[in-house]
């Protein structure tokens, strides 16, 4: 293990985090908020600890498989320690662990909240929160790729941090495919700040609410989340850039070079469509036949719902706890599911679940022709078993720690189905759950042995699991020729 280039590069990254933070604390400046003095000690303690890392480490040396794991897995922790100083420092939150609570859920974009009133927090405090979803979104790491030109073996890190099955890069330079992806998300959060302005949201609601859309995070500056607005344009832009984020983005980069048909050719968006559609229709049906709902206003609510959970958004414009069981048990599903591989959603990804229902469809077909050789093609291309075995490893992983997160929270006190939706609301990276931390309510009730369980649980969720669970293991940490 090359301890000193991992240093290195955790520096240089600490640095480039200290220089985000001065974007609220300018803004506290503006605003003469009384935050300024939280920014200011918060970029210092960041920026003195990268500096530290920078001392003790050396540029030189090879990156392999290893280092790559440990730098990612290193980077979301003390970007996650460091984001939740301007929270505790400020006052914004009783204590620290609170504050690395709400940091970690804006990072890993899971948009849960122990901030019961987010309304009466200071511009700078919001803004922030904001920020870490769409820094988080596309990956603190692919953005420090693109600031750290030529850096060898960037690619591990690149495929330890991208979601998915598989790494699927569109250009084959790391540096050039990570600087496509942030151009596109760039672009497309800039696109949905002016149509939002434009529909009378104001310029700093805006703002927040599209890093919290193109990141599938969720936080809001507003207590009721979008129902605030109960402005249908607001809505529709938002479920349209939701759906948006939800989608593998290096198909907006093949679209661009070769027409939008290779978005709608593509095996997962179709999948992803039909589930979006399908939900939406079902809920909407359920809504109007058992509560009632007229049916413009079942579907507007049925298809923001839809989109918000399956992208794991978490923005909410009704509260779907007081809705149908049937209603309820769809979106606990689609919390399961989530969005694409490569986009900015989390979840086991539906091209997870597209494979796992074919693994299953060869193994019925193989248990009546044993000798059978049975090829699996996705997206017009054979499927790899090595594959398959990693989509069925962590289709397990995921469901043993939901079962484990699960049985630790009811041990705390938590009703069954308020803790397991508590989990695959953090595991998932979705933000709102049922019961006491439903759409309308926060985490705030839960205590800190359940929040710390929870925060392991985002950071899992948002990492696809391998990335942290690798370093438990004492091999990766013993010395071996050819990582």
């Amino acid at each position: 293990m090359n301890y000193s280039l991992v240093e290195n590069i955790l520096g240089r990254l600490m640095i480039s985090f200290s220089g985000f933070m001065v974007i609220p604390f300018l803004v506290a400046l503006i605003w003469q908020e009384g935050s300024v003095l939280a920014f200011v000690l918060s970029i210092i303690i960041t920026l003195v600890m990268g500096l530290i890392l920078l001392a003790y480490g050396k540029k030189d040396g090879r990156m392999g498989v290893r280092e790559g794991f440990v730098i990612v897995a290193g980077a979301w922790l003390l970007t996650s320690l460091t984001g939740a100083l301007p929270y505790a420092l400020s006052g914004a939150v009783p204590t620290y662990l609170d504050g690395l609570f709400e940091s970690v859920s804006g990072l890993t974009t899971t948009g849960a909240s122990v901030i019961d009133n987010v309304e009466i927090l200071p511009k700078s405090i919001l803004l922030w929160r904001s920020l870490t979803h769409w820094l988080g979104g596309m990956g603190i790491i692919v953005l420090f790729i693109v600031f750290l030109p030529n850096m060898t073996g960037a690619v591990h890190l690149f495929n330890a941090e991208v979601t998915g099955p598989t790494s699927e890069r569109v250009l084959p330079r790391i540096r050039d495919n990570a600087l496509k992806l942030w151009q596109i998300y760039f672009g497309l959060t800039v696109a949905q700040i002016f149509l939002l302005i434009i529909v009378g949201m104001n310029w700093f609601d805006a703002i927040n609410h599209s890093f919290a859309t193109m990141a599938t995070g969720g936080f809001s500056t507003k207590n009721t989340s979008i129902a605030y607005y109960d402005n249908l344009w607001i809505e529709l832009i938002i479920i349209v850039f939701m759906i948006i984020a939800g989608v593998n983005f290096s198909l907006y980069y093949q679209a661009w070079r070769s027409g939008l048909n290779k978005i709608f050719k593509d095996i997962e968006f179709q999948f992803y469509l039909l589930i979006i559609i399908v939900s939406t229709l079902l809920i909407a049906l359920s809504l109007w036949w058992t509560m009632g709902i007229d049916g413009g206003n079942s579907l507007r609510q049925a298809l923001f719902q839809v989109a918000s959970i399956i992208t794991t958004t978490g923005f909410a414009t009704a509260n779907f706890d007081q809705w149908p069981s049937a209603t309820k048990i769809i979106l606990l599903c689609l919390m399961f599911i989530g969005g694409s591989a490569g986009s900015t959603a989390g979840g086991m990804k539906v091209s997870r679940i597209v494979l796992l229902f074919k693994l299953g469809w060869v193994e019925l077909r193989r248990a009546i022709h044993p000798k059978a050789v049975i090829n699996v093609r996705f997206a017009k291309k054979t499927v790899d078993p090595v594959i398959f075995n990693t989509v069925a490893v962590f289709f397990f992983l995921f469901l043993s720690i939901f079962a484990v997160a699960t049985l630790l929270l009811a041990a705390i006190g938590l009703e069954p189905l308020d803790a397991m939706s508590a989990v695959v609301a953090t595991l998932g990276n979705v933000g709102p759950g049922f019961g006491v931390i439903g759409p309308t309510t926060t985490f705030s009730s839960i205590n800190a042995f359940g929040e710390s369980v929870l925060i392991l649980c985002m950071l899992l969720g948002r990492l696809e699991l391998f990335t942290l669970l690798v370093l438990v293991q004492p091999e990766f940490w013993r010395s071996r020729k050819g990582w």
